[in-house]
């Protein structure tokens, strides 16, 4: 089997889906931080992956309010207050904040890589 990135599958970093006049869903997929200072650093990897987040989102026409569902997956279970602590101040301004789910996930893509988020949004019609 060849392994030429032709021959790889492809996938999208974030998809639309059309709710009729209401507005859209928008799936993101996982987001990492592997920035070298902020290795094994559960926090600051949360903090920088939500604001990558708000970016894509805004990007799209939405902001971090308009996420409806988190899934986050951490390599380690015991970062869980960390991370948590990040993401309850991300949604903290937000009138009401996303569903959310934390799966251990024991490995992710880069050494030191504590977190990998992807979000579902609802971005109404304006």
């Amino acid at each position: 089997m060849s392994t030429a990135s032709s021959n790889r599958p492809r996938y999208s970093s974030a998809r639309r889906v059309p709710l009729g006049t209401s507005g859209e869903l928008l799936y993101l997929s996982g987001i990492i931080c592997a920035d070298e200072d902020a290795r094994d650093n559960i926090e600051l990897q949360t903090r920088r992956v939500f604001e990558r987040i708000s970016g894509v989102l805004a990007k799209h026409g939405a902001s971090l309010s308009d996420i409806v569902k988190t899934t986050s997956f951490l390599t380690d279970l015991a970062d869980y207050d960390g991370f948590n602590r990040v993401r309850v101040e991300t949604f903290m301004d937000c009138k009401e904040p996303p569903a959310s789910t934390a799966v251990g996930a024991g490995s992710l893509l880069g050494i030191g890589t504590r977190v990998e988020i992807e979000v579902v949004a609802f971005v109404p019609s304006r």
